[in-house]
């Protein structure tokens, strides 16, 4: 063992000169750094909050700009002028000059954060409208090349608009207005149309619709369902429960604690004790005696799974309704829910099938040769005629006019149609005899035609079969635009 040791001690631990120590690389501050370095230090740090000193620095800085060329990179959390080193400090003031100027670079997360905090205090801006604005550009253009500074802009927005009291319109696109008021809708929704409705719907719940190949394919019918049977549960939920639908699957209101930035440095600059700012009527925010508070819905944003599962059970029955050759499982069982589905199902087909029964489609490319067929049955019939006339005396053209008179010129005017087509409706409407088409060389089938076709806009039908007959249902009708 003492040979092991002494082998030990010569082989591996050998005499080294100690290397003297670098002189540590020093650099001439700025005055206003130094300044701003100097509210660090002294007694009076002890009873200074962070807070405090980060504001008194960032007034001093606001407009300090610098050149320093600095290619580290900074890691520290809730970052401030204070847990910066000098070379740091130098190389955040250099990147917030370029900018300021227009010159958006990546930088260190640490800087980023450090310059929102100086926004969301107002600091660099000309009063709180512009530092919204600041604050919305840095979100827009630096969050394309740093998506994760958006999750806390996002929330730091809204609070903005809150705490500096500006126009509620400002958060119309923040997801949780735009939940709050989706929900809303559905509070109503018995007074809301079936687009708005159908609109919330699809925003509360994305999930399952977003997927759905029956959705994208039957998106029409599926929204009409969807909506009929949220207003029937919305009614069963009123009439029979304690609790209405939007409490069941989104919780109700009630006041919850809240802290205007929540995760960032933030110095209270305005110095709120009594406050209140109304979002709308899902969202109120209170500060009372400098403790804050916010009016909302208690369940959480992933609270819209409950109403994910009720479209996709809708989807499933749905699905089996129509034939669809892709079932899927539906994720509620509930009786009385299922029924409504159901119900609502039945219907909207029972309506569509009516609809499609009374759809008439006319084949108008076939009029052309219709009246070109016509025209030589109708010089065929002619010359019959006079080969081989008819025996019965045929009454004079006076008896005729007495026997049924020809349109009075005003009463025709208000129809689209011509004298003779006039003039055989009034024959068939009031016994009249229609002798006279044959006699006067008109066609009774081309003169039926063009009363069917002249009055199609007005009745979408035929009013006469090939009899010619009148079809009964329109016979009032046809008398009050036809005179005797």
């Amino acid at each position: 063992m003492k040979a092991a040791a002494e082998w030990f001690r010569s082989t591996v631990f050998t005499e080294e000169a100690i290397q003297p120590k670098a002189a540590p690389r020093t650099e001439r501050l700025p005055s206003v750094i130094r300044a701003a370095r100097s509210l660090e230090n002294g007694v009076h740090q002890n009873w200074q909050s962070r807070e405090s000193i980060f504001m008194k620095q960032a007034k001093l800085l606001a407009g300090y700009e610098d050149d320093y060329d600095y290619r580290g990179s900074v890691h520290c959390y809730y970052p401030t002028y204070q847990s910066l080193s000098d070379q740091e400090l130098r190389g955040y003031f250099s990147w917030r000059t370029k900018l300021r100027s227009g010159d958006v670079r990546k930088t260190s997360l640490s800087f980023a954060f450090l310059y929102i905090y100086e926004l969301i205090n107002q600091i660099g801006a000309a009063d709180p409208m512009d530092g919204y604005g600041k604050l919305k550009s840095f979100q827009e253009v630096y969050g394309q090349v740093d998506s994760r500074i958006l999750p806390y802009t996002a929330q730091w927005l809204a609070d903005y608009v809150v705490y500096y009291g500006l126009d509620p319109e400002l958060l119309s696109g923040s997801s949780q207005v735009i939940r709050d008021r989706s929900i809303a809708v559905l509070e109503h929704i018995q007074e809301q149309d079936a687009s708005s409705a159908a609109e919330a719907v699809r925003w509360l719940a994305p999930r399952w619709l977003d997927r759905s190949k029956f959705y994208a394919a039957y998106r029409e019918d599926m929204d009409a369902v969807i909506v009929r049977v949220l207003r029937r549960m919305s009614a069963h939920y009123a009439s029979r429960c304690k609790k209405t639908m939007v409490e069941q699957y989104f919780g109700s209101c009630a006041l919850q604690q809240a802290r205007p930035f929540d995760a960032a440095v933030f110095c209270d600059p305005l110095k709120r004790r009594n406050y209140e700012y109304i979002v709308d009527e899902q969202c109120i925010c209170r500060c009372k005696n400098g403790l804050w508070s916010v009016w909302k819905r208690t369940a959480p944003p992933s609270s819209g799974r409950k109403l994910d599962a009720l479209l996709k059970t809708i989807d499933s029955v749905m699905r089996q309704e129509f034939g669809y050759r892709h079932p899927v499982k539906a994720e509620i069982d509930t009786k009385w829910i299922i029924r409504i589905i159901q119900e609502e199902i039945q219907s909207l087909l029972a309506e569509k099938q009516a609809a499609e029964a009374k759809k008439i489609t006319i084949n108008y490319a076939q009029l052309t040769k219709i009246r070109q067929d016509a025209a030589v049955t109708q010089e065929k019939l002619i010359v019959e005629e006079e080969a081989d006339l008819p025996e019965e005396p045929v009454p004079t053209e006076y008896e005729q006019a007495q026997l049924f008179p020809a349109a009075e010129p005003a009463a025709q005017a208000d129809t689209p149609l011509d004298p003779a087509e006039y003039r055989l409706l009034q024959s068939l409407l009031y016994g009249g005899d229609t002798g006279w088409v044959q006699a006067e060389g008109y066609l009774l089938s081309v003169l039926v035609d063009g009363i069917n076709e002249k009055l199609y806009d007005t009745f979408l039908d035929s009013v006469l079969d090939d009899a010619p007959q009148l079809i009964e249902d329109y016979i009032d009708d046809l008398k009050e635009m036809v005179r005797p």
